[in-house]
């Protein structure tokens, strides 16, 4: 049964194979190295899920470069009133990059001229702060409506048309994730396929990791993480990795990959989407392939861990490893679930800090706040970066020891 249900994402893998990184688009992705990125929106934001996805997956693809994230999202607010929190809860983070994700709560009463030209506002201000904007266009309202049956979603569908003509007017990265998701979500939600879960307007971990992936897509981040090609005999093509202590006995094909990045952490909550969506795949190529091998059904370990049964001719095609996930709940875990769970609980222990520094930046930052508060605002801050750090060390790259043998 499992072999059936991964039939469709194995079959990708041959196609994967044949892309490289995109080393063009990977330039244009807007983190650097240094940056200070404050994630600014609304209720969506605050939810702390797609953010926390796009921000784990950063960590996992870019381990040598140091950057942190911030989420910055408030319930029910707009453009003006993100502007009018801007000084204590963005520009206080000293931020490099601020990203907008709004419009949600602007669709019901402001025209798309006037949303334009507030966003018009909130760049100057992130300008004036000496950060780089990016704009994040919202997510559709989930309800089944597609691009020939707008209801709610035909204001956000001309938003999302006029920030890409704004963003590029003013050379701002710019994701549109509302025409990306709006008819893959209404065509999905008409045939009561795989649920997005939450609501309309909040998604459930599923629909929050498609908008991190549509995001992450639209930027041009890296979707290269790594490929192995290796023959019955043993011989090896990598790429992105280093391959070491090839043996091969008695049908037995075993080696050690270190990897230059890691692959794309998938929230178990939203394991089930990886089927319907295949950009999460695209988004995170970590292959393996090999050539030469008798026909049957081969098991695959990872650090001891059994990982998946696949056929001669599939792995034949290619496979993505960020495609399995965990084979039984109760026992351990693939080490590539393994670290991907760990990254996301990092991820997720810092931004419980940044909500502690948030609820006090209001007051600690004012001119007549008392000593005691800037002190304690700063010993949140230090207690943020420390979160930082093990952000990083969750998203190390690991040795990992496979081993493909003949299925019992």
């Amino acid at each position: 049964m499992r072999m059936l249900r991964l039939a469709s994402l194995l079959a990708l893998g041959s196609l994967l194979l044949l892309k490289t990184d995109r080393a063009a688009a990977a330039d244009d992705f807007p983190l650097k190295d240094g940056d200070i990125w404050v994630m600014a929106g609304d209720s969506i934001t605050a939810q702390k899920q797609h953010s926390n996805y796009f921000e784990a997956f950063c960590f996992a693809r870019y381990p040598n470069m140091k950057f942190a994230f911030r989420n910055s999202g408030v319930g029910g607010h707009t453009i003006p009133t993100t502007l009018a929190r801007f000084d204590y809860d963005i520009a206080a983070w000293n931020p490099t990059v601020v990203s907008v994700e709004l419009g949600m709560n602007d669709k019901g009463g402001t025209v798309t001229e006037k949303f334009v030209q507030n966003m018009g506002t909130m760049v100057g201000r992130i300008r004036e702060i000496k950060a780089r904007p990016v704009i994040l266009s919202a997510s559709p309202v989930n309800n089944g409506e597609t691009m020939q049956n707008l209801g709610q979603n035909k204001r956000l569908s001309e938003y999302g048309v006029a920030l890409k003509e704004f963003s590029a007017k003013e050379k701002i990265p710019y994701a549109n994730q509302f025409h990306a998701l709006v008819d893959v979500w209404g065509k999905n939600h008409a045939a009561k396929g795989i649920s997005m879960q939450g609501d309309a307007v909040h998604p459930g971990p599923p629909g929050q990791l498609m908008m991190a992936n549509a995001l992450l897509k639209a930027l041009g981040a890296k979707e290269f993480v790594s490929s192995v090609t290796i023959t019955g005999e043993g011989k090896v093509d990598a790429k992105g990795c280093a391959i070491s202590d090839v043996k091969v006995t008695d049908g037995l094909i075993a080696f050690d990959r270190l990897d230059e990045c890691v692959p794309s952490p998938i929230p178990d909550a939203a394991r089930a989407v990886v089927d319907f969506d295949p950009t999460i795949l695209e988004m995170s190529q970590y292959m393996l392939k090999a050539t030469g091998l008798k026909p049957a059904s081969y098991t695959l370990k990872i650090n001891g861990v059994v990982t998946a049964t696949l056929t001669a001719k599939q792995l034949e095609a290619g496979v993505n490893l960020t495609a399995f996930g965990p084979i039984d709940k109760a026992k351990d875990v693939n080490p590539i679930v393994a670290q991907g769970r760990a990254i996301l609980k990092a991820v997720a222990d810092k931004e419980a800090i940044v909500g502690q520094w948030r609820a006090l930046s209001k007051k600690a930052i004012a001119k007549d706040a008392p000593a005691e508060l800037k002190t304690e605002l700063t010993a949140l801050t230090k207690k943020v970066e420390e979160a930082d750090v093990k952000i990083r060390e969750a998203a190390k790259v690991q040795k990992l020891h496979f081993e493909l043998s003949p299925a019992q």
